[in-house]
């Protein structure tokens, strides 16, 4: 995901209030695909804190029907008045794009991802993380879930943190919701190098990524590599964080989203 937010993107801040408040707007634009330079350690420890203390997980409760309910109530024109939002935000950032450095997002959403709710089966729980890897390959080669969210949700923790440098989502429900509001799965793919296991609770990814976003101006993902690092945890084995660095700069991102084009050729 570089997923544009929804998720799918927010940015660094760079000067004055103004870049602070286009820092806000762009948050969530770019969901999928993941993490520049973060701010200092101890700022980001405490945000990652934060972020798994804040989030409460709904089971079989009225307030999970009620937030599953308004997702899949959407109707197109409410997903149509959504990117227009996102396009807005997008503009507001690319006017700053020029002082700003890649960092994670630390704005208010400005679309609706709901909120973090329990998706897929039963988790599967302390899978040997060579196994692991290898579904994650079958996810990346075939499934090209950075553009299409299809993953294996029992391999994920509910409360997984997603970030890359335009973006950071806490939540699989929400990290979902994001991927399918921005890339036009028939003209956007995801060229995987390499999956491998660095370290007991450690597995890397190099890939490439093209295509295009779902906002009525047709914007153009141009190729870009990215690395993903997914981070374990060692207690059940469940994928807790997958960060993500690109070739490119937030700001390039955030540019192009908001660049119209012709679309794909027929």
């Amino acid at each position: 995901m570089r997923a544009a937010t929804a998720s799918l993107p927010a940015v660094a801040p760079a000067r004055g209030r103004a870049t602070a408040n286009a820092s806000r707007a762009a948050v969530r634009v770019r969901a999928s695909a993941a993490p520049a330079a973060a701010n200092d350690d101890d700022d980001d420890a405490s945000s990652s804190s934060r972020s798994r203390r804040d989030v409460a997980i709904p089971r079989d409760t009225s307030s999970s029907s009620s937030s599953s309910s308004s997702s899949s109530s959407s109707s197109s024109s409410s997903r149509r008045d959504v990117i227009l939002r996102l396009g807005a935000a997008l503009g507001a950032a690319s006017l700053a794009a020029p002082t700003l450095t890649p960092a994670p997002a630390r704005a208010l959403p400005i679309a609706p991802l709901g909120g973090v709710v329990r998706v897929g089966g039963e988790k599967r729980v302390n899978v040997p993380i060579d196994d692991i890897a290898k579904q994650l390959e079958v996810d990346l080669r075939e499934g090209q879930y950075f553009v299409t969210g299809k993953l294996t949700r029992e391999l994920f923790a509910d409360d997984c943190r997603f970030v890359d440098p335009t973006n950071d989502v806490v939540g699989l429900s929400r990290y979902l919701t994001a991927l399918d509001l921005l890339f036009d799965n028939d003209t956007s793919s995801v060229e995987l190098f390499d999956v491998r296991v660095t370290s007991p609770t450690t597995i890397e990814a190099d890939w490439s990524l093209q295509g295009y976003l779902r906002f009525p101006w047709k914007p153009r993902v141009e190729p870009y590599d990215g690395h993903t690092t997914y981070v374990l945890n060692p207690e059940n084995g469940l994928i807790q964080t997958q960060t993500q660095t690109w070739s490119i700069s937030g700001a390039k991102a955030i540019a192009e989203s908001f660049t119209p084009t012709a679309g794909a050729a027929s």
